[in-house]
């Protein structure tokens, strides 16, 4: 539960900070920083229903797994897409954000159709962790870097050591790194929105 408490204040931490740069920005950036929002607000409703779906039965069941598969397989990959985004300059209008995160829901559940939820969860943590790394590399700012590629070391943590062949880390160890990701996530991505764009 404590590890759930903390997710959800850097969810929410996060979102804030970012939301309120979405008016000093361009366009593009502000609808950047909105995605990453909406993307943390979907891990926030996780953490909040960990806390607050307490009561036994499928039907409660069935809505915590709902809202931890948004976070993981919805907010995160959107989190990265978001980042790739701003390190390379590419630049999404609504509709097509739109289209990546319907793209993301028919992704899960084909691997999930066909058995490879695991498989697909390990290949998530990987390739959060490679495209958050990758960013780094093209962020202006030493600090920027080294939040982006921690950020990504932290997600794979979350992500990929549960399925790991090696000791299972405490459930509050895995949220304490997801949650320490995110305002990492945040502060990168912030320091980069108030940088001018390349002429």
């Amino acid at each position: 539960m404590a590890g759930d408490i903390v997710l959800l204040a850097a969810a929410l931490f996060s979102a804030v900070l970012m939301f309120r740069q979405t008016e000093d920005t361009s366009e593009e950036q502000s609808l950047l920083l909105k995605v990453s929002c909406l993307a943390l607000v979907f891990v926030a409703l996780a953490a909040l229903g960990r806390l607050t779906l307490t009561d036994s039965g499928q039907d409660i069941e069935t809505l915590q797994r709902m809202l931890d598969n948004l976070a993981l397989y919805a907010a995160l990959p959107l989190l990265a897409t978001v980042m790739a985004g701003q390190a390379m300059q590419w630049h999404w209008s609504r509709a097509g954000w739109g289209r990546w995160l319907l793209g993301l829901f028919a992704l899960f559940e084909l691997c999930r159709r066909m058995g490879l939820g695991e498989a697909y969860t390990l290949a998530i943590g990987i390739a959060i962790s490679f495209v958050l790394l990758g960013a780094a590399l093209r962020l202006h700012g030493t600090f920027a870097r080294l939040a982006s590629a921690g950020s990504g070391l932290l997600l794979a943590v979350a992500v990929c050591s549960p399925l790991l062949p090696v000791p299972p880390l405490p459930a509050f160890v895995l949220s304490s790194a997801l949650a320490a990701a995110l305002p990492l996530f945040a502060f990168a991505l912030l320091s980069q929105v108030k940088q001018p764009s390349p002429q």
